[in-house]
């Protein structure tokens, strides 16, 4: 069987009226992203209803798939109005999936425990059919990243990385993305991290590349699927001179082993046989030497280990053994370096 990569970007409100998108969807192929995810339900923010979806979205599709990206669509967004719901959910659920080609995939709710969503319990989702044509779908991010709540019946698994932690601790937690994988024997999507800006806001946006760059390589090394989210991605529009940089950055690193085909086994420090016997850890504090996180991953005697969080990069903190030797640099950026490991 082939395994297909999910490299994505956010293409939110690409369906409000009177918006183009297709500048956006232009750049998002030339950076080489392979899937876009849009928002295909009620945005209040953006005077985007569920008409427009209905009007809006095959034609999206098309332009999608014209370019070479899939879809990924969120179907059930902005569900509440007032103690009630805004519109007819499984309707529209049924509506969005006839909409979407067999080769998409279908969130059935951005976010369903949000309070802009009208009871959108794993029981109501699970109760939603399947569409058939071959599409496969999740039910949505739980509000714990690591959470199974709303794993449910789906093909798939959505998470939404916590935003709520360091910068350094927040990205290093993708291995917990794999957990969830590992737990539900189901592919696992990145699906909104913390999203690109042309400033840092806590919580909200990070402005440096080398934050996506190490993003988009922990997806990858970890087997996960991911998005790269954005402020500009957000309104289906063209990125802002920073974002750019942390998107080039991002697919960097999400092609940072050149084969699609090949799994890792992971190794953390100190783990059986790790290349990495010992590490300094900083706890995400780079004003302390060493490093936040070292993971290793192998194919027999070859691999990548991935160091990040590094206050100094000429002595990152990571000590090597177990018969395994340092080989080429294979990228870095301040505060993460990728090397490859073999004996």
């Amino acid at each position: 069987m082939k395994i297909h990569r999910i490299v994505g970007a956010t293409c939110g409100a690409a369906l409000r009226p009177g918006h183009d998108y297709r500048p956006a969807l232009d750049e998002l192929a030339t950076l080489r992203f392979n899937l876009v995810r849009v928002f295909a339900g009620r945005l209040t923010w953006c005077g985007q209803d569920i008409a427009d979806v209905y009007d809006r979205l095959p034609a999206f599709c098309e332009d999608a798939h014209s370019r070479g990206l899939n879809v990924e669509a969120s179907a059930l967004t902005d569900s509440r109005e007032g103690n009630h719901e805004a519109y007819d959910r499984r309707s529209h659920y049924a509506a969005v999936a006839d909409r979407i080609d067999n080769y998409d995939i279908l969130e059935r709710a951005n976010e369903p425990y949000h309070p802009t969503q009208y009871e959108l319990t794993p029981e109501f989702l699970n109760g939603l059919p399947m569409p058939g044509r071959g599409v496969i779908v999740a039910n949505g991010a739980a509000e714990d990243d690591e959470s199974l709540e709303y794993v449910g019946n789906g093909h798939y698994v959505t998470q939404h990385l916590d935003r709520g932690r360091d910068v350094w601790n927040m990205v290093r937690r993708v291995r917990e993305l794999m957990a969830v994988s590992e737990a539900t024997g189901k592919p696992v999507l990145n699906n909104e991290p913390i999203g690109a800006g042309e400033h840092d806001e806590s919580g909200r946006r990070c402005a440096d590349p080398a934050i996506h760059y190490t993003m988009g390589a922990l997806n990858r090394l970890f087997g996960v699927g991911g998005i790269f989210h954005s402020t500009n991605g957000l309104t289906a529009d063209p990125l802002g001179p920073r974002q750019r940089e942390c998107a080039e950055a991002f697919i960097e690193g999400s092609f940072v082993w050149a084969d699609p085909e090949t799994q890792f086994t992971y190794k953390n420090v100190g783990h059986s046989d790790s290349p990495i016997v010992s590490a300094t850890f900083n706890e995400g504090n780079l004003n302390h030497p060493g490093c936040t996180r070292s993971y290793s991953f192998v194919i027999g005697n070859t691999g990548l280990n991935v160091t990040l969080g590094v206050s100094d990069m000429n002595n990152p903190g990571a000590n090597i053994g177990n018969g395994w030797a340092w080989g080429g640099e294979v990228g870095r950026k301040q505060g993460v370096i990728i090397r490859e490991v073999g004996r």
